[in-house]
């Protein structure tokens, strides 16, 4: 009966202890993570990468960034959390100036156009329209240099 007694008290004490005691799940953790990359990059989809990847090891994964994806505003360093999802975005076209119907102030947007020259371009268009983006070296201040630098950005 005192047997009986004692393996009754070892039989709680291991059933209370087992039940109350964490459980570690350090062995349960995989050192992988799944992320999904659409968007902008070569091949979207998803991809299983190591645990402490970074959001430029799955866009490497992925093939890169394609020639019109905007990455400026991405943090590439982040650690990126298991199922994730990148988006890689397009690249904002900018919005070209009419060189023949354009203010001064939106010329004056134009990198190397002041309001000096952009007022010159104004003048000379009520004299002469622009036939040519060209011909807007015709304007005192626009070289082949400035003209350059612009020519991306102008329309007639």
């Amino acid at each position: 009966m005192k047997f009986a007694g004692f393996f009754c008290v070892i039989a709680l004490m291991v059933l209370f202890y087992a039940r109350n005691n964490a459980i570690d799940m350090t062995q349960f953790q995989t050192d992988t993570k799944k992320v999904e990359i659409k968007g902008e990059v070569r091949s979207p989809g998803v991809y299983e990468v190591d645990w402490n990847a970074t959001v430029a090891d799955v866009l490497k994964e992925a093939g890169g960034s394609l020639e019109n994806a905007d990455i400026s505003s991405i943090n590439l360093s982040r650690n990126i959390e298991n199922e994730a999802v990148i988006v890689v975005d397009k690249k904002q076209e900018e919005k070209k100036i009419s060189i023949n119907s354009a203010t001064v102030e939106e010329l004056d947007e134009l990198p190397g156009i002041g309001p000096s020259i952009a007022q010159r371009i104004v003048e000379y268009r009520n004299h002469h329209s622009f036939q040519t983006l060209e011909d807007l070296k015709e304007v005192k201040g626009i070289g082949d240099k400035l003209f350059q630098k612009i020519k991306d950005r102008i329309m007639l």
